[in-house]
């Protein structure tokens, strides 16, 4: 499962989008891109709702799993909260390899 930080940038990296061109789509600095792939900045809800449009996605989609901070908790984790971690990396893959694309066409504009 990737953290918040590293799905942001692998959707943009599979959209094939530079940060400044990512930055642009989602009118936003193009060091505020580089600021959240790093995890230095939270990424703000009017920045996911722009991106969610953009990708042609409800925003829940891309942030139940935000909070995901590799293993940290997983040791307390029932079985219950383990299966819905398994479905969020089927989500993120789905959200990279398919809906990041969308991102593409608004590069050009």
């Amino acid at each position: 499962m990737y953290t918040f930080p590293d799905l942001i940038k692998k959707i943009r990296e599979e959209a094939q989008l530079t940060q400044a061109e990512f930055a642009k789509i989602l009118d936003i600095s193009a060091v505020l891109v580089a600021m959240i792939e790093t995890g230095q900045k939270e990424v703000s809800r009017k920045t996911i709702l722009r991106l969610s449009e953009k990708m042609d996605v409800h925003p829940s989609s891309i942030t139940p799993f935000m909070f995901n901070d590799e293993n940290k908790y997983q040791n307390n984790m029932s079985k219950i909260e383990k299966s819905f971690l398994q479905f969020g990396e089927q989500l993120q893959d789905y959200l990279i390899k398919t809906k990041a694309k969308k991102l593409r066409q608004y590069a050009a504009q």
